[in-house]
């Protein structure tokens, strides 16, 4: 952070004004005015970043032994999220100061531990930077993580184990080719709901950067089933082999196409050993690799606001697998993290459409529940007399909307230790990343669903893309949305370039908006503001420019010391500034090593 403390006082006495009050105790704002220009202070003791490169990989894929296979409890679970970690939370007073401080705006919450220099989540066992920063094609968008077009169309299928019982049928099967694949049907009143939302949401999380398993949408003729040895059904307390008869029982009420063929989700086995579930919070102890709490991971944080946009409200430690899986060119044996189970997104919760409910509240929320009794009902939930869900425009849709939807205020049906833990900064790297689709590539993901009515299809394209906005608008507004930061050469000049994301989404014109850029030397203390029209900064022409002064004098006495610095504020039409961001970056020069940016550092 450049030397600007003095700079500053007038602004941090403003700020606490306006965020506690005017009639705050005065010896608390002079300590706490005090306490910033300390750490403003330490901070101008030298460069906060280095010239070392930036870390792009988790090394978490060291070989490791065979890790104990953790047993899932959905009832332990269920239990744990709703009652007892409400309690525990509450209990714990690091917990609640904090919650109190973020109310009071006095603290912006614990950081994420795994983020880089750059404010980016490095690829790891648990993500892969992909669509954002790696744009993909169409035709990688539409495939995802298919390794396989599906179990063999022609047949047989043979079923190797089964779920038979509760509200819908599931076979393991065994293809020709002789893959493996967990085979879900709709049910039979939302033909096309769940299979939808599971298909479309693997690929987008795919594309997001998560590891998910393969899923293909089936049309298929059950006279390709064969019964297999090891397929067995419940009957008294026990079980026994399958009949043709239990085959054709559970097949019939399944609804038909006009060519007799059935519609089932195709789940392809992932590759590995699973050996359990991955909690949102903590760390496996069996893991070596496992260093950082999973509630203080980036890429399980932001996936609230990817969660919200998808309407995943299922989130939970129930639906993730862990699977000791093997390098593909290394051979290391380590812990490869799933998110799985999307077939409560969207519209979708598994067989019937989603509630109001969820996405607003907790299945037992204390906050809304506190706020009824505290009014004696006057409060009023804005989802509380919805009744879409109960006979829903669309089947194979669901419940999925996007008037009511609040990307602040949405909340997964229980609760969620990593989401809880969510930033600013963590909701701005999920908004960018869900901004990051546009129209045209959501309909070709849709379109991969096969679903059966051509309208609903619409609807689901359309209410994604508002959606979509509504995320990006929401956190673009509460962060300053620049991003992508670089280094051009526009001839003799040298330009730090960077992308405007809320123009890049179309939320806001770039007639009227302007960059209030603050160009720093750290080392000097000194500082030059400008304002541009364009989301590029001129560094160098001709070898000048504020920079090469401060070269020029040839006192810096290592390398280190010719990192810089570029603040930029965003404004709208003479609205109110935006928060700030601070670009770090090395320049020795003109026509000497090539500058690179080497940390970023988002004001919230």
């Amino acid at each position: 952070m450049a030397c600007l403390v003095s700079d500053r006082t007038q602004f941090l006495e403003s700020s606490l004004e306006m965020k506690t009050g005017k009639n705050m105790n005065k010896n608390l704002q002079i300590i706490t005015i005090l306490s910033m220009h300390f750490l403003l202070l330490t901070a101008c003791g030298g460069p906060r970043f280095n010239l070392a490169p930036v870390k792009t990989v988790d090394p978490d894929m060291e070989n490791i032994p065979t890790p104990d296979n953790k047993e899932e409890n959905q009832i332990w679970d269920l239990a744990d999220m709703t009652f007892f970690y409400q309690v525990e939370k509450v209990l714990d007073l690091n917990w609640s100061a904090r919650k109190i401080g973020k109310g009071l705006h006095l603290v912006k919450g614990k950081p994420a531990d795994n983020i880089n220099v750059l404010d980016e989540a490095p690829n790891s066992s648990w993500y892969t930077n992909r669509h954002y920063h790696n744009p993909m094609t169409i035709e990688e968008l539409k495939k995802g993580p298919n390794v396989t077009d599906g179990p063999e169309p022609n047949g047989p299928w043979t079923i190797v184990a089964g779920k038979f019982e509760g509200g819908t049928t599931g076979f393991t099967i065994k293809d020709a080719n002789g893959e493996y694949y967990i085979l879900k049907f709709d049910a039979p009143r939302f033909v096309g709901m769940g299979s939808s939302a599971e298909v479309i949401s693997t690929k987008i999380l795919y594309a997001c950067g998560y590891n998910v398993p393969q899923n293909t949408v089936e049309y298929f003729d059950p006279s390709i089933f064969r019964i297999g040895e090891t397929a067995k059904v419940a009957e008294g307390g026990s079980k026994r082999p399958m009949t043709p008869a239990d085959l054709k029982a559970l097949v019939d009420p399944i609804p038909r196409t006009k060519d007799g063929h059935i519609r089932a989700l195709a789940s392809k086995y992932v590759d590995g050993k699973p050996v359990g579930i991955w909690n949102f919070r903590g760390r496996r102890n069996d893991d070596p690799n496992d260093r950082v709490n999973h509630e203080h991971r980036r890429e399980i944080r932001g996936l609230r606001t990817i969660g919200s946009w998808l309407s995943d409200e299922d989130r939970r430690a129930a639906n993730t697998l862990a699977v000791y899986a093997t390098h593909p060119e290394t051979g290391n044996k380590y812990i490869k993290h799933y998110v799985l189970d999307m077939g409560s997104t969207l519209g979708s919760n598994n067989i019937i459409p989603h509630a109001p409910k969820y996405g607003n509240e907790f299945l037992i929320d204390p906050r809304t529940i506190g706020l009824q009794w505290l009014t004696l009902g006057a409060w009023v939930k804005p989802w509380e007399f919805e009744t879409g869900h109960l006979n829903p425009e669309f089947p194979s849709v669901g419940y999925y909307e996007s008037e009511i939807f609040n990307p602040g205020e949405w909340y997964p049906t229980y609760a969620n230790p990593a989401f809880e833990y969510t930033t600013y900064r963590d909701a701005f790297w999920g908004a960018k990343i869900v901004m990051a689709f546009t129209d045209e590539q959501i309909r070709v993901i849709v379109e991969t669903a096969k679903m059966p009515d051509p309208a609903a299809q619409e609807y689901l394209i359309k209410t994604m893309i508002e959606r979509r906005d509504k995320v990006g608008r929401y956190w673009f507004e509460r962060m300053n949305p620049v991003d992508k930061f670089r280094f051009e050469r526009q001839g003799d000049r040298l330009i730090l370039a960077f992308n405007d994301l809320a123009i890049d989404g179309n939320l806001e014109s770039a007639e009227g908006t302007k960059y209030i850029c603050t160009l720093s030397c750290i080392d000097k203390g000194l500082h030059r503001q400008s304002a541009v029209d364009e989301p590029a900064i001129l560094i160098s022409e001709n070898g000048e420019g504020f920079f090469d002064e401060m070269l020029a004098e040839n006192t810096f006495k290592k390398e280190e010391d010719k990192i810089f610095s570029v603040e930029i504020r965003t404004q709208r039409n003479e609205a109110q500034v935006t928060n700030s961001v601070f670009v770090y970056f090395y320049y020795a020069g003109a026509g000497k090593a090539d500058p690179r940016v080497v940390g970023v550092i988002r004001k919230q």
